[in-house]
């Protein structure tokens, strides 16, 4: 199967990252780049030895499984027009449609269609990439990029998109606390160290103990009396944890 070429249509953010996974992880597969993103698929045809078609139906053409990556307001012009092989196995990565929605399509009603979402650590192949229904074909391409979680219905897809969206905004946390860091002294360096150290083991040493709950293992550390046990009491009196919680119903609100 690694030697299936990989379409994209839409080459922007999500396709790159996903270029550069496979390339990062030694995968070599064909990979042809839809025009439209011209100047990202430039880029990705000289850093990560891809080609470029000369429209959305060649790229069809050559490929033997396709990334559906553009935006949701734009897949009505994009789609108009195209034939796509028939069991073609197509991969929707846009955030928010269904494949209920996708299959009123009658371009995409003779195909294969799936659901995935990596994010942007898949460029460094790590994290966890949602698929729904399972299929061996885009299990096996994404398996390369990160950890391949099949889920079991739609709805529980749309939770996972929460998931996605946690993983952004991790980002915005972890710079603000090295922002904070550094405003105590410390070295952009070693702050950065730090915090990224201190976040990143808390989830390595729960993973390496899959027996225990991680809020046994938080309940185990912030004991009575201790600054751990202070500063929880501090963030859940502001509302702190419930807060992300409170984000994360909304992202499955809008979802739905």
């Amino acid at each position: 199967m690694g030697n299936e070429t990989l379409g994209i249509l839409g080459v922007g953010h999500l396709a790159s990252y996903t270029v550069k996974g496979l390339r990062n992880s030694g995968d070599q597969r064909g990979i042809v780049l839809s025009p439209r993103g011209s100047e990202t698929a430039k880029i990705l045809s000289e850093s990560c030895h891809c080609s470029v078609a000369a429209d959305n139906q060649s790229v069809i053409d050559q490929s033997n499984i396709l990334l559906l990556a553009v935006r949701p307001d734009a897949l009505d012009s994009l789609l108009t027009g195209l034939r796509f092989k028939p069991g073609q196995t197509v991969i929707s990565v846009m955030a928010g449609v269904t494949l209920p929605q996708l299959q009123q399509f009658p371009e995409l009603t003779d195909i294969c269609l799936v659901r995935a979402l990596p994010s942007a650590s898949a460029e460094a192949c790590t994290g966890a990439i949602p698929l729904y229904p399972a299929n061996t074909k885009a299990a096996d391409l994404f398996s390369r990029i990160g950890k391949v979680v099949s889920l079991e219905s739609e709805a529980l897809f749309d939770v996972a998109l929460s998931h996605a969206c946690l993983h952004g905004w991790s980002y915005f946390l972890i710079q603000q606390i090295i922002d904070w860091s550094t405003d105590q002294g410390m070295d952009l360096d070693t702050a950065r160290l730090m915090v990224a150290h201190s976040i990143g083991s808390a989830v390595e040493f729960g993973e390496a103990n899959p027996q225990l709950s991680y809020g046994e293992i938080g309940r185990s550390i912030a004991t009575e009396g201790t600054f751990t046990r202070k500063g929880i009491d501090q963030i859940e009196a502001g509302n702190g944890i419930s807060s992300w919680v409170d984000a994360m119903n909304e992202i499955l609100r809008q979802a739905k």
